[in-house]
């Protein structure tokens, strides 16, 4: 037999993680305050049927225990419905049976009295699936049934059933159960059983449930089948293509620190491996999550680039489930992660410039410099020395445009500073000012990035006042598209004048001129 099956939950006192639900329906029993239906929503496997039949068990039981609010399970009432052949528990399968003449029959037998125990219980599994005709045959019955009768239903998709139907019931939504339950509940089937495991073979098969008790005992079942008996984690991950627990903060140790070389050997591994993609979707979302809610707690950490990772898994998630190329959705979400990480900005370093040599003209010198030579100057400067004339001007409003572009910033920084306008600087302290969504999502370390990036450049340590205004208007962003519409304009005239434009007038008598010109811009 299942193991989902074998230890299906035999009374209230079984069911774990329910206990909101649970608590209810006892008190309801107990005080008999019964009322016409109940619909228990929830995801796959959480107990909806189960939680139905107990309910359907103890409002039948012959001999139930108030005090401890469990059915006694040894009447004939309990072992039928145990067994499933109890005369009062109607169990219909709304998925087979949607048709609103199934309806009608089945609220024809309304009007008889349970012929068994004491109330007559109709368990509608899957209710969502009934037409919207069956509903309106339901509906009067539901609403004045009588008093022997009560109804169940199961859902996972309560939005389906029309308000009309929830408005008239007593609704229960059962929440996923947590892994901690769901591994004591394996360890403690698996010491009945006989089965050996390791903990991390359990964390596995935790993890691929995600939250569903029945789930994990299917899982469960094949992996005793696949490991006659003795379950590892090496066996279950190649069963299930699923990696060791470390391998996501292993991956991910790798994109912080910027390690392409590393970071492409685990997407090489993985392919090797054949893994579920989808899983590691999952592990990845749940470590930026916690990453994220730790770095926030703590004063001294961004969580801005982690944010943006986040979201890069996210939307590889989405594309994935609709071109159905996982594998390349996770590889190209872990590079995007490579591509705007800060830490990109000091792999790359800046090649060494030759000195520019000036000649000037004589006339003793006239027949040396009509003699072409080759001079090569091998000593290399350093980038940082040829901007000291641009320092030596000292920061102002009026270079600051020239200055930023000669800055070294990446990323998030780079893009809140090229939208800001260099108001004034006084003594040490530069003032910028720029649109709110710039200068109010400025923080610290943009800040600091800005700094130390104008001391490379042989500035001195500016202090940085930001106020948000709606007038700045001379930002390193608007000066970029100005020239870039300047571009546009100068590409325009040059096909007008080109040879192709004068080929096509001439041979098929086409006048084109710049208003017919439409360009694509693929850098806005």
């Amino acid at each position: 037999m299942a193991l989902a099956n074998k230890y299906r939950p035999k009374s209230f006192s079984e069911v774990i993680g329910q206990d909101n639900a649970v608590i209810a329906l006892r008190n309801i029993i107990k005080n008999k305050n019964f009322h016409n239906g109940y619909i228990f929503s929830g995801t796959r496997g959480v107990g909806k049927t189960t939680l139905g039949r107990l309910f359907a068990k103890a409002l039948n039981c012959s001999n139930y225990d108030v005090e401890n609010g469990n059915p006694c399970g040894v009447c004939s009432n309990c072992v039928e419905i145990q067994k499933n052949s109890h005369l009062d528990l109607i169990e219909i399968d709304a998925a087979s049976r949607t048709g609103v003449d199934d309806m009608r029959e089945l609220l024809d037998s309304v009007q008889y009295r349970p012929s068994q125990g004491k109330y007559k219980v109709y368990l509608i599994d899957e209710v969502h699936m009934l037409s919207m005709q069956s509903f309106n045959a339901l509906l009067k019955t539901l609403e004045e049934p009588p008093s022997h009768v009560i109804f169940i239903m199961a859902t996972t998709e309560t939005h389906k059933i029309p308000k009309t139907i929830v408005s008239r019931c007593l609704q229960f939504n059962l929440k996923l159960v947590t892994d901690e339950l769901i591994k004591n509940n394996i360890n403690k089937i698996f010491k009945e059983e006989d089965v050996t495991s390791d903990d991390k073979s359990i964390d596995l098969l935790v993890e691929l449930a995600k939250g569903s008790v029945r789930d994990s005992l299917t899982l469960s079942d094949q992996a005793i089948s696949h490991c006659d008996g003795n379950l590892t984690e090496e066996s279950i991950s190649q069963l299930h293509g699923v990696l060791d627990l470390s391998s996501t903060t292993k991956l991910f140790e790798a994109i912080f620190k910027n390690d392409v070389k590393s970071v492409v050997e685990e997407l090489k591994r993985y392919k090797s491996l054949d893994v579920n993609y989808e899983i590691l979707f999952d592990r990845s979302l749940s470590f930026l999550h916690e990453r994220i809610v730790h770095s926030t707690l703590s004063e001294y950490h961004s969580t801005q680039d982690l944010h943006l990772y986040y979201q890069f898994f996210s939307n590889g998630l989405v594309d994935a489930k609709q071109t159905d190329k996982t594998r390349d959705c996770f590889d190209i979400s872990v590079l995007r992660c490579l591509t705007f990480s800060d830490e990109a900005k000091s792999s790359s370093k800046k090649k060494p410039k030759l000195k520019e040599v000036k000649i000037t003209k004589t006339e003793a010198n006239s027949e040396e410099i009509n003699t072409p030579k080759k001079v090569e100057i091998t000593e290399p400067i350093n980038e940082e020395k040829t901007d000291t004339s641009l320092a030596e001007k000292k920061l102002t409003p009026n270079n600051w445009l020239e200055v930023f572009d000669k800055t070294d910033l990446t990323g998030p920084s780079r893009a809140f500073f090229s939208n800001l306008q260099l108001q004034k600087v006084i003594d040490n302290t530069i003032y910028f000012e720029g649109a709110e969504m710039f200068a109010d999502r400025i923080n610290k370390e943009n800040i600091q990035n800005l700094i130390d990036s104008l001391k490379r450049l042989n500035f001195p340590e500016y202090k940085v006042e930001i106020d948000s205004t709606e007038k700045a208007k001379n930002t390193p962003s608007s000066k970029w598209e100005q020239q870039r519409k300047r571009d546009i304009e100068k590409f325009k005239k040059e096909i007008i004048n080109s040879d192709l434009v004068a080929n096509l007038k001439n041979n098929f008598g086409e006048d084109i001129d710049e208003d017919k010109i439409m360009v694509i811009d693929h850098e806005e």
